[in-house]
């Protein structure tokens, strides 16, 4: 899988964060449509949709935001690789994704913790300006994750 910038990178990295926030928006509006039968359910999912959109507009803001040597600091290779398989995943729109509520609830564990993972790996960076990190940190942590949890409940 190709990126914009040099593998092992922190542009490429930020470059597959972006897509993977856009991917998981695409997941979770095609579950908002499997699930018409749940008002709560799909509330819910909209707010989560809100969210993937704020976080690719965050991940693309703080990309826009640094230099091209800043983009070009190496990161570790192994969460290149997970990102790019987690992706992958997601993009693949397998219909075994929603074939079950625990298959559908796995798929959301696996995207969101991988956000997560690499959310936390940016706080670290001193390329990566904590207000932006900090911001995305807050969402994700706390209300995100609350809105995935009862997503989680409701479809299980």
């Amino acid at each position: 899988m190709s990126t914009m910038s040099e593998p092992n990178t922190l542009g490429a990295l930020l470059d597959l964060v972006a897509r993977l926030e856009d991917a998981a928006l695409g997941f979770y509006a095609e579950l908002r449509e499997r699930c018409p039968d749940s008002p709560e359910a799909a509330e819910l999912l909209s707010a989560i949709m809100d969210d993937e959109r704020l976080h690719a507009r965050t991940v693309r803001d703080i990309s826009a935001s640094l230099p091209e040597f800043s983009r070009q600091t190496a990161v570790p290779s192994d969460i290149i690789e997970r990102m790019e398989q987690t992706l992958e995943f997601v993009q693949s729109r397998d219909e075994e994704l929603f074939a079950s509520p625990d298959a559908t609830c796995a798929a959301i564990e696996r995207i969101e913790s991988m956000e997560f993972d690499v959310v936390l790996s940016l706080v670290n960076v001193p390329e990566v300006e904590f207000d932006f990190t900090g911001q995305y940190v807050r969402n994700q942590a706390v209300d995100h994750t609350n809105k995935v949890y009862r997503l989680l409940r409701s479809l299980g």
